[in-house]
C-alpha cells in the first residue's frame, strides 16, 4: 500500500448541514445517502473533500416518492456519482405498486447513466433482483442485504456488489456467501450501527474490517486494500472518477 487509505464507509445518513471540516474529521471517506431528491439539491453548493452526496429517493418515505420525477432525476444524476437510497421496501406505508414505479423509473436511467448505487431491498429481496434482472445496471451495491443463499448466488451472477454494516455482520455465515471482491462496508449510520462499539459515527467501520478480515482470513491491513480495491471497480465499472472529490480520485489512483 503506497499510503495509509483510510476507512470505507459506502452507506451513511449525515445531515446536509454539517460543515465540511466536521466531516473531514471523521477520517473516512462516506458515501452519504440522501432520502429525496430534494435532500441531495441542499447539497449542491458543498465541495467536501471526502464525502459523497448521494442521490435518493428512499422507499420508505412517501413524500419523497411522491415528489419523485424520472426527469429531476436524472437531471441532478449528472452532479453525482453516487444514487442513494433507493430501493424497494416490503414494510414500508408507500404502496408497492408506487415504490416499483419510482425504482423502474430511476433503473431506466441508470441503464444509460451508470452510478454506484446503494440499494434497499427490505423485505424485498426477491422482488429488488427481479427488477435489477428486467433492467440490468452496473453498478448496484445490496446494501445491509439479508438475502437467502438462493437469492444472493442469483445477485452475484447479476453482477451485484454487497455493503455490509455491524448489524449484518451479526450473520457472519451468510456474509461469508458474498465473494470477497465484492463486498464493502458501511455503516447505515444512524440505523446499522446501533450494536457497533462506539464511537457510532459515519465512516467507523473497523469492527467490520477486523470481523471481515478474520471471516476472509486476512490481515486488517489486507481487508482495508482489498476493499479500497473492490471500490475501484466498481467507479471503473461505472465510470465516474471524474465526478469524486479530488482527494478521493488521487487515494484510487494509488492502488
Amino acid at each position: 500500500m503506497k499510503l495509509a487509505l483510510p476507512p470505507l464507509d459506502l452507506h451513511a445518513h449525515i445531515k446536509p448541514t454539517i460543515p465540511a471540516r466536521d466531516l473531514e474529521r471523521l477520517g473516512a471517506v462516506v458515501f452519504a445517502a440522501t432520502r429525496s431528491l430534494t435532500e441531495l439539491e441542499s447539497t449542491q453548493r458543498r465541495r467536501d473533500a471526502v464525502t459523497i452526496w448521494g442521490l435518493g429517493c428512499h422507499p420508505g418515505v412517501l413524500t419523497a416518492q411522491n415528489e419523485f420525477t424520472q426527469e429531476r432525476f436524472a437531471s441532478l444524476l449528472r452532479t453525482t456519482a453516487f444514487v442513494s437510497e433507493v430501493g424497494l421496501d416490503r414494510r414500508s406505508k408507500v404502496p408497492m405498486e408506487t415504490q416499483e414505479a419510482t425504482f423502474r423509473a430511476i433503473l431506466t436511467v441508470l441503464a444509460g447513466s451508470p452510478r454506484i448505487v446503494s440499494i434497499h431491498s427490505s423485505g424485498a429481496c426477491e422482488r429488488v433482483l427481479d427488477l435489477l434482472e428486467q433492467t440490468p445496471i452496473q453498478g448496484a451495491v445490496l446494501h445491509w442485504w439479508r438475502g437467502t443463499p438462493a437469492q444472493t448466488a442469483r445477485a452475484v451472477a447479476l453482477g451485484c456488489w454487497f455493503s455490509v454494516n455491524a448489524a449484518g455482520m451479526k450473520h457472519a455465515a451468510d456474509v461469508a456467501l458474498i465473494p470477497d471482491d465484492r463486498i464493502l462496508t458501511e455503516t447505515d449510520h444512524p440505523s446499522g450501527d446501533r450494536s457497533a462499539p462506539v464511537p457510532r459515527q459515519p465512516g467507523a467501520v473497523l469492527d467490520v474490517e477486523s470481523e471481515l478480515a478474520r471471516l476472509y482470513e486476512v490481515s486488517p491491513t489486507e481487508m482495508r486494500l482489498r476493499l479500497w480495491r473492490t471500490l475501484g471497480d466498481l467507479v471503473r465499472a461505472t465510470d465516474v472518477a471524474l465526478l469524486l472529490p479530488a482527494p478521493v480520485q488521487r487515494m484510487l489512483s494509488t492502488l
